[in-house]
């Protein structure tokens, strides 16, 4: 592939990540409520925004580990 092409879509991804970002992020502000949650014996509140961040670093980190796995393999 040439050095132009890698160069494009290297940006297209980014700018792909970023417009998934700012939706992610607005999608959270506007979720702000108090929300209870139940986790095998646990309950406890918390505010949804907490939540949705959470969830995804979790995701986030889940996919980074997979990666690492997958490419040492």
């Amino acid at each position: 592939m040439a050095e132009s092409a890698r160069k494009f879509y290297g940006n297209l991804k980014l700018f792909f990540a970023a417009v998934l970002g700012a939706l992610l992020l607005l999608f959270a502000i506007q979720n702000t409520a108090q929300v209870e949650l139940s986790v095998l014996f646990w309950t406890f509140e918390a505010r949804r925004i907490v939540v949705i961040s959470l969830s995804f670093l979790v995701g986030l980190a889940i996919g980074w580990l997979l990666k690492a796995h997958r490419t040492k393999a």
